[in-house]
């Protein structure tokens, strides 16, 4: 008897573990809505953020007093947004804030990027492809070896999955003048054919140093960029961008925001003018031009909107939109005070998680507990073990008391 009582009680546990997931999963899907946002842009015209709605094909223009404006009107009052459009129109204007209009230009100043949690918090094969900085021909090409960084680095031929020692020890012993201490932290490289060039990769050391390492012509490039002199550095994004004019993004443990600027051969951090952000949590997204940068942060509580100089990366606009609440956030909170989940929006990680909503739900389990103690099929001394389940584990230890009554003696 006590055997059978332990695997009971076993089963009771994995029926209830399986509900906390499966129960909030269903009520989720049914009542849950994706955030909407519209569109925002700094106007290099207006020189104020604007609201752009891309359904609306009459007045897909408002600015921030609720003014709208026809899509004719939409194309002149966001010239660097709409270029290919003015082009096409002949109604491209000849300059704009002392510069003159060329689509070289205009291309050569846009910058997209974007930032999501997971981009840290994500699995790493450790596996890493090396491009060719210079290569002889145009375009860049798949190298035949990739390399890893653990206690050294080394290259590996992916054909015969053997390591090339000569480039290996080249490659280490330019680290190690560099004074690179290992092992690395984290190695960041953006390995994709399409790009413009390639930077290679940052590499954070056990030192906390931000090093900078490519290959020109065959040989290793190394330097120390020193960025983590005077920032605490959590992560970097690297952005070859077409003016090269940076190098990448950096995050800083506090949040703030930095771009590695390229100086004459130096690495130099500039800020950028907004507030720091929670890079667990916190989505970024930058939309850049000759003129402005508009930088979009997603937070759980909302969005807010920055407009920065291109030059100077000084604030010049901001605007905030607080979320609205769907129906899962409404009744979340009542039903389940907390719930299981084996996936995160901001990791790729596969793993339980439990998310606590508050302790509104308990009273919603007292009242189930009642119920259990009554309706529930068990004896007078289960009857309050039954009662305190309920009160514990909610929906999911109710629906398990419930569907396993014949294992109770």
């Amino acid at each position: 008897m006590k055997q059978k009582s332990k695997i009971y009680y076993l089963i009771l546990l994995f029926v209830t573990f399986v509900g906390l997931w499966i129960i909030p999963s269903l009520v989720r899907k049914a009542t849950y809505s994706p955030d909407v946002y519209p569109f925002v842009y700094q106007s290099s015209i207006l020189k104020e953020l604007v609201f752009i709605d891309y359904k609306d094909k009459q007045t897909p223009l408002t600015d921030r007093q609720g003014n709208k404006y026809t899509t004719a009107q939409f194309d002149s009052l966001m010239p660097l947004l709409n270029y290919r459009q003015l082009m096409s129109d002949g109604r491209l204007p000849d300059s704009l804030g002392g510069y003159e209009l060329t689509p070289p230009l205009l291309r050569s100043k846009s910058v997209m990027f974007s930032y999501r949690p997971n981009h840290v918090q994500t699995p790493n094969v450790g596996l890493y492809i090396l491009f060719e900085s210079m290569p002889k021909r145009v375009g860049l090409e798949m190298p035949e070896d990739v390399f890893r960084l653990q206690d050294k680095i080394e290259f590996i031929h992916t054909e015969t999955n053997t390591v090339d020692t000569k480039k290996s020890e080249t490659f280490q012993r330019a680290l190690e003048k560099e004074g690179f201490a290992f092992p690395a932290q984290w190695a960041i490289g953006n390995p994709t054919t399409m790009k413009p060039y390639d930077e290679g990769y940052f590499i954070l050391d056990a030192n906390g140093q931000l090093y900078h390492l490519k290959m020109v012509n065959g040989r290793p490039y190394v330097r120390n960029t020193h960025a983590s002199d005077g920032i605490d550095i959590a992560h970097f994004s690297i952005l070859e961008v077409s003016d090269k004019r940076f190098y990448g993004f950096l995050f800083s443990r506090s949040g703030e925001l930095y771009i590695l600027e390229a100086n004459e051969g130096k690495y130099i951090p500039v800020k950028l003018d907004v507030p720091a952000i929670d890079i667990k949590q916190d989505q970024l997204n930058i939309r850049g031009n000759l003129l402005y940068w508009t930088v979009t942060v997603t937070t759980p509580q909302g969005r807010n909107f920055y407009a920065l100089e291109t030059e100077t990366l000084k604030q010049v606009d901001a605007y905030t939109m607080e979320r609205t609440e769907n129906n899962w956030d409404k009744i979340s909170g009542w039903l389940f005070p907390y719930y299981l989940t084996f996936e995160d929006a901001h990791t790729d990680y596969i793993r339980p998680y439990f998310h606590f909503t508050g302790i509104w739900g308990f009273g919603i389990y007292l009242f189930l507990a009642v119920i259990g103690y009554f309706l529930v099929p068990s004896t007078k001394n289960k009857r309050f073990f039954n009662a305190l389940y309920i009160l514990l584990t909610g929906f999911a230890g109710f629906v398990a008391l419930l569907v396993l009554p014949k294992y109770r003696k």
